[in-house]
């Protein structure tokens, strides 16, 4: 993605035991996107696993309280 959108990207392994954030699997950053939308939640990281079927990691954090 070109856009500025302050959402880190990163490559790599992704042990989902350690995670302590909120995360889903996805097939695209697009995906990742549609799923914060809906759940009312902040996407602040996507981590390319490079896998064959869900190769997307969506982090998300709650939006602070203004």
């Amino acid at each position: 993605m070109t856009e500025n959108d302050n959402i880190k990207r990163s490559k790599g392994k992704f042990d989902p035991v350690t995670e302590t954030r909120d995360w889903s699997m996805a097939a695209t950053e697009d995906h990742c996107k549609r799923i914060a939308r809906n759940t009312g939640k902040r996407l602040i990281e996507i981590i390319d696993i490079e896998d064959d079927i869900l190769p997307i990691v969506c982090i998300f954090e709650d939006y602070k309280d203004e």
